[in-house]
């Protein structure tokens, strides 16, 4: 039972970081004004580092608490996920377009 919540937990990871990157990318990715400030490093940067990252984090997290009860298990890897998600969303918001416009003449 406890290697089929590892698999739950990196199909977790993977859902969870996926979640974080869309809820951010959309912004960056479609620039501002007429595409203006698109950000391309959501797709080289924050993408791998989510959907990867975050099931590294569940299975660490998996195989430290794999020798415990299901249920403290259960726990570990639900908060683990959540934080990932919210600290992944987090990261994700800063990453809209950067464009100043100016006041011209």
């Amino acid at each position: 039972m406890k290697d089929g919540i590892g698999c739950l937990a990196l199909l977790g990871g993977f859902l969870t970081g996926l979640l974080a990157w869309g809820s951010g990318a959309g912004p960056a990715l479609a620039g501002g004004f007429e595409g203006e400030g698109r950000d391309l490093g959501v797709l080289w940067v924050q993408l791998p580092v989510l959907l990867f990252g975050t099931p590294a984090l569940a299975l660490v997290v998996w195989a430290l608490l794999r020798g415990r009860r299901p249920a403290l298990l259960a726990l570990g890897l639900a908060v683990t996920l959540i934080a990932a998600g919210r600290l992944g969303s987090e990261w994700m918001a800063t990453a809209g377009p950067a464009v100043v416009y100016e006041q011209g003449a």
